[in-house]
């Protein structure tokens, strides 16, 4: 059961960045533990998915620090940007937003992370023009 975490972080790795249905039943088998508890974990945590991600998953933290520095402007202003409330997929499916509490990179709030990626303080000029970039090349 202590290995429930990676494990969880593994299959998401391994199915695209989300976990499929079906999936949480194979990890409660596999670190030997039951059902309710590997849900009850999936949906405690953000980082863990039970719906696809955009090709583009923006995650934005909201917390004090950032929440203080611009952090809910962010938020608002990628939901106007992208037609998108937190949680929720652009129907070209290039772009996913979800709102996260900390991501341990204080000193440099407001903050937002693509995919996997680093950690970056934003500005909304910033976002616009990423947004722009990527939906330019359809990627």
């Amino acid at each position: 059961m202590n290995a429930l975490l990676p494990v969880l972080h593994l299959a998401q790795r391994e199915n695209g960045g989300w976990l499929p249905p079906g999936w949480d039943a194979y990890v409660a088998e596999l670190c030997e533990t039951t059902l309710n508890h590997v849900r009850g974990v999936i949906t405690f945590y953000n980082m863990y998915r039970d719906t696809a991600p955009g090709k583009h998953h923006i995650m934005v933290c909201t917390c004090l620090p950032c929440g203080l520095c611009g952090g809910a402007e962010v938020l608002e202003h990628l939901e106007h940007r992208l037609g998108i409330h937190p949680g929720n997929t652009t129907p070209d499916g290039l772009f996913s937003l979800e709102e996260v509490q900390c991501l341990a990179a204080c000193d440099k709030a407001p903050l937002m992370v693509v995919n996997d990626g680093v950690p970056e303080q934003v500005t909304l000029d910033q976002i616009d023009t990423w947004i722009d970039q990527t939906r330019a090349k359809g990627a």
